[in-house]
């Protein structure tokens, strides 16, 4: 496994090979379309599904080794990692998501392409603190700024299999997706989030 911070905030950083060979080569032989799935919680009318990990699947087999490396992943970020809760979404033709800063309750977090998927990475953008607006509700963190090509990209990464971000999350994260998927794309991902 390699993570590399990807400026000198050091709250945003590019993770590879987390997943071992063998399990990404029996990831890559599933009809992900075969998986029974239900949807996403805060996302229910999104072009995405989420999930459901059997017992002995090769989707619990990646859960397994995502948290074989919790204390390593923690000690290279700086925080001290128990346990990290992977989710998996597969999202389908006509999917994408505009730029966004997710809310508080959403500490550490690190999103793990499985698939390749051309222009399906995410995008991290430049903003400034006075773009932010802090309401007394459950997004809390309500970015107001231009979106668009005003915006300058602070990274993206691309959508290659058994590589990701981790976010370190905070009012100045805003990110999305630049694109929306074609109708024979796919792009599976395992969404973490770190429990310190």
């Amino acid at each position: 496994m390699n993570i590399v911070a990807i400026d000198n905030k050091k709250d945003l950083f590019q993770i590879k090979d987390v997943i071992s060979n063998e399990t990404m080569n029996q990831l890559s032989e599933v009809n992900l379309l075969d998986i029974s799935w239900t949807k996403q919680e805060w996302q229910e009318d999104w072009k995405r599904r989420k999930l459901d990990v059997a017992p002995d699947s090769v989707l619990e087999q990646i859960q397994k080794e995502i948290n074989s490396q919790a204390k390593l992943i923690g000690a290279v970020i700086g925080r001290t990692i128990t346990h990290i809760n992977v989710n998996f979404w597969l999202d389908l033709s006509g999917f994408t998501v505009a730029p966004h800063i997710d809310n508080p309750a959403v500490d550490n977090a690190f999103q793990l392409y499985l698939k390749d998927c051309d222009n399906a990475g995410t995008v991290f953008y430049n903003i400034e603190e006075d773009e932010i607006e802090i309401r007394d509700d459950a997004q809390k963190w309500h970015y107001f700024g231009p979106i668009g090509r005003s915006n300058s990209i602070r990274h993206t990464f691309d959508c290659v299999k058994n590589t990701g971000y981790i976010m370190l999350n905070n009012k100045l994260q805003l990110h999305g997706v630049s694109t929306t998927l074609g109708k024979d794309d796919l792009r599976l991902s395992a969404y973490c989030l770190m429990e310190e």
